[in-house]
């Protein structure tokens, strides 16, 4: 019962901390969708760490969009579907490049995500700046077995491989841009922007709670068995004869009994 108690208590305790994760993605991601739209380039330069601050924060940024070298990134979810990214570069007045993601399509061959109906001149876009995607979790040779004209993440160290000039290391989730596409193209499903890390600390120490509750748990069941333990075995030992000490078996002489008719 106490053991059950404790599975109930531990479970209790990851409970409320994926609690404490999604409450505080979502505190996060409220204080930087708070923020005004902050110029792309006072938040983030090219080739440099992504700073954590900088994390889903609305972002501004002008260039031109190099529509040829348009990727798809497959495996995307949006509701209840499986589809791709659509993954634009967006080359900046300095030479450098950013990657935008125009939106989502259920299939590589929607018409939709034709590159063509882009705007040739300059744009202006407004989007959620979002960090590069870890390469980390690649299986070996996932990064390559994509088809042609897709690749496997939004991570820098693969678009560096595909695009020839400097990129940003993080990737804007695009809300809107001036002007925007022509034709179909114009009617990319958008993609909501990714939630953040961070922990609600209240929740946070109600998990603690809980998981020391377990922790108290155990440790009172295994004090019970102990203590029984030894309580047996006290009472198995209590009344005994000593046992005889080796050796000694035949050092005590027998006392003699006096005759009925002897006289002392």
């Amino acid at each position: 019962m106490v053991l059950a108690a404790a599975a109930v208590m531990a479970r209790l305790g990851e409970w409320q901390l994926d609690r404490a994760r999604q409450k505080g993605e979502r505190d996060r991601v409220e204080a930087a969708q708070a923020e005004p739209p902050a110029p792309l380039t006072s938040v983030l330069t090219p080739r440099t760490a992504f700073p954590d601050a900088a994390a889903h924060r609305r972002v501004t940024v002008e260039g031109t969009w190099d529509s040829a070298r348009q990727l798809l990134v497959p495996g995307r979810r949006l509701g209840d579907s499986t589809g791709l990214w659509v993954l634009t570069p967006l080359r900046l007045a300095d030479g450098s490049g950013v990657p935008v993601v125009r939106g989502w399509v259920p299939d590589a061959a929607d018409p939709h995500a034709d590159p063509r109906a882009l705007p040739r001149g300059p744009v202006a876009v407004e989007g959620v700046l979002e960090p590069s995607e870890p390469v980390e979790g690649l299986a070996p040779g996932e990064a390559s077995s994509v088809p042609a004209g897709q690749v496997a993440l939004v991570a820098a160290p693969l678009l560096v491989q595909r695009w020839p000039y400097p990129l940003m290391t993080g990737y804007v989730v695009q809300a809107g841009a001036r002007p925007g596409a022509t034709g179909q193209a114009a009617a990319l499903a958008a993609v909501p922007p990714s939630t953040g890390g961070g922990l609600a600390l209240q929740n946070l120490s109600y998990a603690l709670q809980w998981w020391l509750f377990s922790a108290f748990g155990i440790f009172f069941w295994w004090r019970v068995v102990r203590d029984d333990h030894r309580g047996r075995l006290r009472r198995a030992t209590v009344g005994a004869d000593p046992p005889p000490v080796p050796g000694r078996e035949h050092d005590a002489e027998p006392v003699p009994t006096p005759d009925a008719g002897e006289r002392p």
